[in-house]
């Protein structure tokens, strides 16, 4: 699959199927191969495009200010989209993807049919002492990954024993990952947070967390409680049960916003 010349540098892509166009974005520590699984469902039934983002797998490198990292992919995946024809579709986005995600839907709402935002949540808290803790823990967090991947397998492989599909997918994804860059998105994400916190967007945005994880499942509720908006009439959450047949397990919590 090709590679295209956009905003600067050359981004991988993959498209698949016809119809409706389904944009898949990934998060920080992985690539479009994340998305194996769901590319071979939807693109019998839609158009598919999976694609890495600068900084990631096969596409350019992450050569900009950290401040401008973000809106830097928004503009990348714009201008891919341009290339491709495709004026507008639907963005599912994964984990620290959904910033991007929803910064991309802010900048260029005509873009956008809705939003799939999947196990993503957003904690702009920095300045309570609680916030000064997770932010010295996530440095020494970012810092392990100059370890050798190989350290990691073992866990990884007893945190989805149920799920081998996403542990074999995940542990390509570990050896592979592009450390320095992978650091820096997450630096990136400090720099958007707060503008995540203001966001009024006017399309659908569907959350959906797993109920593997009980700990991420709060975080989102939180999260999905911060974007609803009283008294207004252009944000509704309505919970919805739901089966993913592939693991076997309920989806716990599922909002249309």
């Amino acid at each position: 699959m090709p590679h295209v010349q956009v905003n600067g540098t050359m981004i991988y892509y993959e498209m698949y199927g016809s119809g409706l166009p389904i944009v898949f974005i990934h998060d920080y520590s992985t690539s479009h191969h994340l998305f194996a699984p769901q590319t071979e469902y939807f693109s019998k039934r839609a158009k598919v495009i999976v694609f890495d983002l600068r900084g990631n797998g096969k596409s350019g490198k992450l050569d900009v200010e950290t401040s401008r990292i973000i809106d830097t992919q928004c503009e990348d995946l714009k201008e891919l989209l341009e290339t491709l024809s495709i004026d507008r579709a639907v963005i599912v986005a994964s984990s620290s993807g959904a910033v991007l995600a929803l910064k991309y839907a802010s900048l260029y709402p005509g873009r956008v049919i809705n939003l799939i935002l999947v196990d993503s949540y957003f904690n702009s808290d920095g300045t309570a002492l609680g916030g000064k803790v997770r932010n010295t823990l996530e440095i020494i967090a970012w810092a392990s990954h100059y370890l050798p991947a190989e350290m990691f397998i073992r866990s990884l492989r007893i945190t989805y024993n149920n799920w081998l599909v996403a542990y074999h997918i995940l542990k390509k994804e570990l050896i592979q990952q592009r450390t320095t860059e992978l650091i820096k998105q997450r630096l990136a994400l400090r720099y958007t947070i707060n503008c995540i916190d203001s966001l009024e967007l006017k399309i659908p945005v569907f959350y959906i967390s797993g109920n593997r994880n009980t700990w991420m499942l709060e975080q989102v509720k939180k999260t999905v409680s911060h974007f609803l908006k009283p008294n207004s009439q252009s944000w509704r959450m309505q919970c919805i049960q739901a089966i993913c047949a592939s693991r076997n397990s309920s989806i716990d919590c599922c909002w249309i916003i």
